[in-house]
């Protein structure tokens, strides 16, 4: 993408999030910062604008576990850029408790897969404003351990931090799949990523004192893929930059379909 171009990125107060913003701005997108708490968001934004001064930088606050808070925000979104180069799905959970949202999914799920799959619905008028646009879902390895519950999607019986974590980043390569083959006429790209074993607060809170690599690098398997250093075909997962094939269940269509019916029920999307 041109320098100039608008990226959002959820999830970007901290973490690998925070520095893609950094380094894309210093590159000379207009970067969208996103996080869920307003006051952090200004601080990121602040250290941002800090760390790259000519940098045009914005931040928006919302609730991507609340189908009514992304809807707010995706309109927010619409209205201050009619045109949006590239969306980044970087924010994530990784629950210690299950909990259950107001409109009835399982937190992990919401947050990481559903609230993104809204927010990217939504904002498919500006991507394809933009020329088409890129979708990037900011996965994880683990969702090849992933299995989709979809008699149970809540997990009522079936619930750990690690098993609902991985269901929402199979889900999210799954939509990757999706886009790729419905969104493809309209120009719009998609791909999921493995930004690798990163020195996270995510990755201590899922897995312990476990040690990762550096913010930068985590940061750079995102930003290669925004700035066309690398230019893999529309509905790739890549790990440590390289194109890996899907998994069968993500690659099932129909699994994929039940998702979507469900995401977009859900959702209160037509189907």
């Amino acid at each position: 993408m041109a320098g100039g171009s608008v990226v959002l990125i959820t999830g970007s107060t901290d973490g690998i999030g925070k520095q893609a913003a950094t380094d894309l701005a210093r590159a000379g997108h207009h970067v969208v910062v996103h996080g869920r708490n307003r006051p952090r968001v200004d601080a990121a934004v602040a250290a941002v604008r800090a760390a790259a001064p000519e940098a045009s930088v914005d931040g928006l606050s919302f609730d991507l576990g609340s189908l009514a808070a992304v809807r707010t925000g995706a309109a927010a979104i619409a209205q201050r850029f009619p045109t949006l180069a590239v969306l980044v799905n970087n924010a994530g959970i990784f629950a210690t408790e299950r909990v259950v949202t107001e409109d009835g999914v399982e937190a992990t799920l919401a947050v990481n897969y559903l609230g993104h799959f809204l927010l990217t619905e939504l904002l498919r008028p500006q991507l394809r404003a933009a020329g088409g646009g890129l979708v990037v879902h900011v996965s994880s390895v683990a969702h090849t351990r992933g299995r989709l519950h979809l008699d149970d999607l809540t997990m009522a019986s079936a619930w750990t931090g690690y098993a609902a974590y991985a269901q929402s980043k199979l889900a999210q390569v799954m939509h990757v799949l999706d886009l790729a083959n419905l969104a493809g006429d309209e120009g719009l790209r998609a791909l999921a990523v493995h930004p690798g074993v990163i020195d996270t607060k995510l990755l201590r809170q899922g897995f312990g004192p476990v040690r990762g690599a550096s913010l930068a690098t985590g940061a750079r398997a995102l930003t290669q893929l925004v700035t066309g250093e690398l230019v893999p075909a529309s509905g790739s997962y890549l790990a440590d930059g390289v194109v890996v094939a899907p998994t069968a269940v993500a690659s099932d269509v129909a699994t994929r379909i039940r998702l979507r019916e469900w995401s977009l029920a859900t959702a209160g999307l037509p189907a």
